[in-house]
């Protein structure tokens, strides 16, 4: 039996997240990537603050939230469930809502191109279950 079209959503959006999310969990690596991020930002000049430097004690935040979303996207890639797809795409939505919080505040716009992906996963998820539950539902 092939995958519904909602499990390979989960799973895409998964495989997206471990990308994004796998050089962010561990402290050395965040470092790099915020490093990145500051780079592009004042190359590109998209507007907003530059990322600024993290003491320690940032990085060991930033690399703890890598690694739960690490395990969290391992999760829906082994078991793209409905169940996972929901919790996911309510997590989208918040994450989605702070994106939107720190650049009205101000934050550099490069965080534009994750709120973008952030909101993608979250229509695609939220409208393949709600097609599904519909299709599920007794008439």
């Amino acid at each position: 039996m092939s995958p519904s079209l909602l499990q390979r959503a989960v799973r895409g959006f998964a495989v997206y997240d471990l990308c994004v999310t796998l050089p962010f969990a561990t402290p050395w690596t965040a470092g790099a990537m915020l490093g990145v991020m500051r780079w592009v930002h004042e190359g590109l000049a998209p507007g907003g603050e530059p990322m600024p430097a993290f003491a320690p004690v940032h990085l060991f935040f930033v690399a703890l939230f890598g690694v739960l979303a690490v395990m969290w996207a391992l999760i829906r890639i082994l078991q793209p469930t409905a169940l996972h797809g929901a919790i996911d795409t309510v997590g989208r939505g918040l994450v989605t809502s702070w994106m939107v919080l720190v650049l009205s505040q101000g934050a550099t716009r490069i965080l534009g191109a994750f709120l973008v992906m952030e909101a993608a996963g979250m229509f695609v998820q939220g409208a393949l279950l709600l097609g599904a539950r519909r299709v599920a539902a007794p008439s």
